[in-house]
């Protein structure tokens, strides 16, 4: 639907540097795309540089921000790595960062939850029964309906081969450790306004006061959200056409230069669209108990909450392998909104503080029946919330390939939004690395004999 032919008929990337040199690459994203990204690009022999936004670490939507105040950390961002194809690229992935120490497994008392009486349905019985089928059939025909069906980014995949990881210490130090692992160039607290393609390569302006990057052989787009790679694509479209108002150019594999704007454009108003309307926000909350009666009193660590029109998942952080620093008798449990919820508390337009009490107050609500007659005991958690406007992409552009490569360009665009898997996490890690290896490939070969 939006192939582009591959003859460099519009390449300004000066090549006549590169055999002095390596190529150098600019990463818009510093999330688990951008960082695995680069990581493969390095590998290569390519120089990446990543800008990310973060202002105090790269993570993207993993990255979690300290609250020395209220809580001795709070855990905001993607909760976990699930797979069920010991195979998969993804599984290959996810060994590699366990081999590195990056990850770890996640074992522990896992299933659903209901939100009225409080029953507890583990996940062993769950695989066994019509609602594990039903729940497996689900995830490989539809990763972007989970919420409604009652899972949570695969949390209950089901079958043998099954495996959930977390980061270590943390979900958040992961893109940070890859970078340093790889030795990238990280300009961070970066917030990309402009990405510009000359003869002298592509260059990348940000909100910083100050001059632009220049000089780039490539450019990947690794932002989640997709306006900007459909920015740069837009870009591309009218450049071109300027190009063919002024007579150059011609008919490309039989392909005109016309034909190649308009698929230019189609692309570019897929990605904004993808931006507009199929974007699902989410709140997570980080609730800090004083005390450890939740873990004595409940039978779980980490539940799906299908029944819940306000919670759709909720875990104890000391669960995971890496969490159980607390000095005291605190316990941190951590809760993901619905997006329905979600979309409520931004129309009626709460401070996250406020966000924090009524999501604190659904989660004891949920709960509540699982302690029992202890719930007495509990005492007030301190508590923080999080945003994240597009938590989730509802929809994805729906192509064949893991990666977008507009190699006439130089231009690599990558997420969880390119290729539907079965959950979004598995979408960003695996479009992440075929991009790295793509755009690699345009320095392996001579030019025009890029596959």
């Amino acid at each position: 639907r939006h192939s582009i032919p591959r003859a460099q008929f519009v390449c300004r990337s000066a090549h006549r540097e590169m055999a002095a040199r390596a190529p150098r690459v600019a990463v818009v994203g510093g999330g688990i795309s951008g960082s695995l990204c680069a990581m493969v690009l390095r590998r290569h022999g390519v120089e990446p540089t990543i800008f990310d936004m973060g202002k105090r670490a790269l993570g993207g939507r993993f990255g979690s921000p300290r609250s020395g105040k209220k809580a001795p950390k709070d855990y905001h961002g993607a909760q976990f790595f699930c797979t069920t194809d010991a195979t998969s690229r993804f599984s290959q992935v996810l060994g590699f960062l366990e081999h590195n120490k990056l990850v770890a497994r996640w074992e522990g008392r896992f299933g659903m939850l209901g939100s009225h009486g409080g029953g507890f349905l583990p996940k062993e019985i769950i695989d066994g029964s019509i609602l594990g089928s039903m729940q497996k059939d689900k995830g490989a025909t539809d990763a972007e309906g989970s919420e409604h069906f009652g899972d949570f980014c695969g949390f209950l995949a089901s079958g043998s081969k099954a495996r959930l990881y977390v980061g270590t210490p943390d979900m958040a130090s992961i893109c940070e450790r890859i970078a340093s692992m790889a030795e990238v160039e990280i300009r961070q607290g970066v917030q990309v306004t402009d990405l510009r393609l000359d003869d002298g390569g592509w260059s990348v302006s940000s909100d910083a006061c100050l001059p632009s990057d220049t000089g780039f052989d490539a450019l990947v787009v690794a932002a989640h959200n997709p306006a900007l790679a459909a920015a740069a694509v837009r870009r591309l479209a009218v450049d071109l056409h300027s190009e063919i108002l002024q007579g150059g150019g011609q008919d490309v594999d039989g392909v005109s230069r016309g034909q190649i704007v308009e698929r230019l454009n189609g692309l570019s108003g897929s990605l904004q669209d993808l931006r507009d309307s199929h974007k699902a926000p989410l709140y997570t909350l980080s609730a800090t108990f004083p005390t450890a009666t939740l873990s004595e009193t409940l039978s779980f660590d980490a539940v799906a909450c299908p029944t819940s029109d306000k919670l759709q998942f909720v875990a104890r952080e000391a669960s995971k392998l890496g969490r159980s620093g607390s000095e005291d008798s605190s316990e941190v449990w951590t809760a993901v909104s619905s997006s329905g919820f979600a979309q409520d508390l931004i129309r009626r337009g709460v401070s996250n503080e406020a966000a924090a009490e009524e999501l604190t107050e659904h989660l004891l609500a949920l709960l509540k029946p699982a302690v029992g007659e202890r719930f007495g005991e509990l005492l007030a958690p301190s508590a923080s919330a999080k945003c994240w406007r597009a938590g989730f992409t509802t929809k994805s552009l729906g192509l064949q390939e893991d990666s977008i490569g507009l190699e006439p360009w130089r231009l690599a665009i990558c997420g969880d939004f390119v290729r539907s898997y079965p959950s979004p996490i598995e979408a960003a890690v695996v479009s992440g690395m075929e991009a790295g290896e793509r755009v690699a490939s345009w320095f392996s070969q001579p030019a025009g004999q890029q596959e």
